[in-house]
This record gives C-alpha cells, structure tokens and sequence, in this order.
C-alpha cells in the first residue's frame, strides 16, 4: 500500500510539473483580457472593493480569491499584465486536486485502483485549463469531490459543494445528486445541525470580506442575472440544437416561439424528463441503502458516477444558452464510472466530441490543433451527432446497470 501511494505521489506530482513546463502560451483572448483586467482591479482597490459598484468583475466570489491569490503572487500591475498566462496554473490545479486526493494519500472514500494517468493524460480533459485558461475545472471537482465525500463526510462535503457553488451557478446542477448522498450519510438530527450550522459558518466566512454596503446584494444580483444573461439557442455548445433547429443556433433568440412554446422552455422540459428518468431509479436505490443501513457497493458507485455524468451531460444537451465548455463534468464523472465499471467506452466516447467542440471554438476557424485534412470532423452537426451518440450509449448503460441489478435479483444495491 505504502509502495503504491509513493508511486502516485510521484508520477502524479512529476506530471504537474511537466504540465507548468509545457503550459501553452496562448490562450482565449477575450477571456484573458477579463482575467487582466479584473486581477488589476483587485490589485488596485484592494479583495474587499470587488464588488463595488463600477466594479467590472461578475464572477462569484471564490473566483475573486483566486485573483486576489494571483495578485499577491505577482506582487505588481506589470507582472500581472506580463504573466497573465500564468494564472492558468490555478485551473491546473484543480484538474488535479480530485487524484491527488484519492490517490495520494490514505483515503476511505474509494476502495478500487484509480488508474490516474487515463485521465491526466487526456487532452479533453485539461485543455479548458491549459489552453483555453478558463475555470470549469475548479466548480467540476469540488462539487464531484463534495458527492463523493458526502457518503462518509457529510459537514466536509458540503462544505465543498458551497465552494463549488460560489465559483460558478453551474454548480447548480449537482445539487440533487448532492441531497441524495447527504440523505444517505446524515442519520441524526444532531448531525444534520452540524452539517448545516458548518456549511452556514463557512458561507460567512467566504463572503466576510464583501460583507459592507450593500455588496452581498451585489452577489446576489450577479447570481439572478447569471439567468438568461444571453439568450442565444446555443453558444457554441454544438447540442440537440444543431441538428434540430433551422439555422445556426448562435444566431437564433432562445426566447422565440418553437411550435408552440419557446425554445427555451422546450429544452427545460426535455432536460426535466431525461432527468428524472436517471434521478428517480438513482433516488430509489440510494434510498434502500440507506434504509437498510448498508455500506455503498460497487454496483451504488457505477449508478452515482453514470447517473450524475448523465444528468451533467442531459443539462448540455438539451438546454438552451449553453456554452461548449459545459460539458466539462462529464468527462470526470464518466471516467470514475470507467474505472467502476472497467469499461472505457463511454468514457473515450465523450472526450472525443467534447474536445472537437473545445478546439473548434478555442481559434475558430483553423482550431488549435495544425490538423488540416480532417476539419470534415469539426463541422458543428457532425460533433453534434458525436454528443447524440454520447446520450444514446450513456442511456443504453444505464439502463443496462439497472436491468443487472434487476436479473440478479437483488434488492437493495
């Protein structure tokens, strides 16, 4: 055992280093030049001041940290504007938080072997963090890390869902998975205060430094207006809407009529339905665990990493406003139900449409890549039926774990 956390400590931890060697030069200009500009803001005025009014940062607040993190680091506006590239290193990071916590020390969360290098070392994976420099990675693995801790931690695990939510809304969308899990881990009423009086504790605490004039409601306004702040059919998501909609997604208003009701309610109600067709048989199994009082299995694991992946990947799929890069959490949710289940198919499958989507958009229209005879593979319906084959094959899976569970007999999972 000791043998085996000393070898991940150190490929995992040569890796990333490799990775702040090799980390790419380019990046996302019009994302860049908002990270710029609001790590300059806070260099100037000070973390407290960032949600002053005329403030130009609408990111929430964990976030603002990082930048203020940044800011300290650099120490000056010039070496700020000089290594801006650098703050990608905290994205990186989070790309590897979830193994470095599973992996590199005594844990009691997971029992199977994480082959970590599957998932390191795939480019879809750590291109949004490396190249793109955007931030999906930090909410995507502090809410997987708080589902998963919340079978056995339930204060930590919230703790980190709270984080993960005042990064980006987008976290929104584990929530019900969330409750789920805790549902399962609070047996008390005494533990159930403690979670709650913790996760409210650690919530002041985040937003202590913003607490003056007003500017929690600035917060606040940031989250409602996160709603509907553009109403495209899709922003470059290459989803549902590419292959049903007449004409380009981008350009249509989310708002205007789809037969009968607007495009988007109607990708509301599509993402209800898929939803609820993977949480309830997940609720109920969980809910039988629980009830009876026993340990998750390997089986409950495959259902809560597929089950979560599908909903993530339901929510991109069929909502409207979405943007390509949220389809990040499938890939980690999908390759722990990989390393669960030891097939890598779906895995494999999801990584290939989600990368073409990040590299088509990240330099359109020559991608980031130097591939030139292929770009027949980056037109928008053909990632488009990439992802449909993605839903189809998660959905086959699922319903192949519940019709397994169901021909063996069993009753509980």
């Amino acid at each position: 055992m000791e043998n085996s956390l000393t070898r991940s400590r150190i490929e995992i931890g040569l890796l990333f280093v490799l990775y702040l060697f090799i980390l790419p030069r380019v990046y996302m200009d019009y994302d860049m030049g908002f990270w710029r500009q609001w790590a300059l803001y806070i260099h100037e005025h000070g973390l407290s001041h960032t949600y002053d009014s005329g403030s130009p940062i609408n990111y929430f607040p964990v976030y603002a940290y990082c930048l203020w993190f940044f800011d300290l680091l650099q120490g000056s506006a010039a070496n700020i504007s000089r290594n801006i590239n650098s703050i990608k290193v905290i994205f990186v990071c989070f790309d590897f938080l979830p193994l470095v916590v599973l992996c590199c020390f005594r844990q009691k969360i997971l029992s199977f072997r994480i082959p970590y290098l599957f998932l390191l070392l795939n480019i879809a994976y750590v291109f949004n963090s490396m190249v793109w420099g955007q931030i999906d990675a930090i909410y995507t693995n502090l809410a997987f890390l708080a589902i998963i801790a919340g079978i056995r931690y339930p204060i930590g695990s919230l703790m980190l869902y709270v984080l993960a939510l005042y990064t980006k809304p987008q976290a929104i969308v584990f929530l019900p998975v969330l409750f789920l899990v805790l549902a399962y881990s609070i047996r008390n009423i005494k533990t159930l205060l403690m979670v709650i009086g913790c996760a409210g504790a650690f919530k002041l605490l985040i937003l202590l430094p913003f607490m003056h004039d007003g500017r929690i409601g600035t917060i606040l306004q940031l989250a409602y207006g996160s709603v509907g702040l553009y109403h495209n059919l899709s922003i470059s998501a290459f989803n549902i809407w590419y292959l049903i909609a007449s004409g380009n997604p981008y350009f249509i208003n989310d708002t205007t009529t789809y037969f009968i009701i607007s495009y988007h309610t109607t990708g509301l109600l599509l993402f209800a339905a898929a939803a609820l067709l993977v949480f309830v048989p997940l609720a109920l199994r969980i809910w039988k665990l629980q009830q009876s009082n026993l340990p998750f299995s390997d089986s409950a694991y495959r259902l809560l990493f597929l089950g979560t992946g599908m909903l993530c990947l339901f929510f991109f799929y069929f909502n409207t406003q979405m943007h390509e890069r949220y389809a990040h959490p499938i890939i980690i949710f999908f390759f722990f139900y990989a390393v669960a289940s030891k097939n890598y198919k779906l895995f494999i499958l999801a990584s290939i449409p989600y990368f073409l989507s990040l590299d088509k958009a990240f330099s359109f229209p020559d991608g980031y890549l130097p591939i030139v005879h292929y770009k027949f593979i980056y037109a928008s319906k053909v990632i488009a039926l990439w992802y449909t084959a993605v839903v189809v094959y998660g959905s086959y899976l699922y319903w192949y774990e519940l019709r397994e569970h169901r021909r063996k007999g069993a009753h509980l999972i």
